[in-house]
């Protein structure tokens, strides 16, 4: 096992395909979070993970329960790529009004786990325009604090770029 770096940080980028379309966020108080993340039901997303130090290494991600493997696009000293897709076919549309906790998680080598919750609204395809309101986002970004047990890594901010 080697050292286990003082901070972590993760940034997540979303794209729906196949044109590498932006995804966008709506803010406003009145659900649980303040960010809703607006993501179309059948569609599929690229997701691009740029983890820093890169001497650390992702295995797996998940997002609301689907598995998205990911594949290592590129590695040096100061960071590590990589690449997957987040397919949304069958699951079921946001109720109008509400929002959709989702858990999204990252298993790393030796550091631990990644664990945090997306608060979502899921459109149906016909109601596409809707996912396009709000303010798109690049990335998200987060630092992250590993522990010596290796377990769950403490999120210290997280950042919508």
């Amino acid at each position: 096992m080697g050292d286990i770096p003082s901070l972590v940080k993760i940034s997540v980028s979303l794209r729906i395909q196949p044109n590498d379309g932006a995804v966008y966020f709506k803010v406003g108080q009145r659900f649980g979070q303040n960010r809703t993340i607006k993501l179309l039901t059948g569609a599929k997303y690229k997701i691009d993970i740029a983890l820093r130090p890169g001497t650390v290494q992702a295995t797996t991600m998940g997002i609301g329960g689907v598995n998205v493997p990911l594949e290592e696009k590129s590695r040096d000293a100061q960071v590590a790529s990589y690449t997957g897709i987040y397919d949304t076919e069958g699951v079921p549309h946001t109720k109008s009004g509400e929002r959709q906790p989702i858990q999204v998680n990252m298993q790393f080598n030796d550091i631990g786990t990644f664990e945090t919750v997306w608060q979502v609204k899921f459109y149906n395809y016909h109601k596409r325009d809707h996912c396009q309101w709000g303010n798109s986002f690049g990335s998200i970004e987060y630092e992250c604090k590993p522990n010596e047990t290796r377990s769950l890594m403490w999120i210290n901010k997280e950042t919508f770029h």
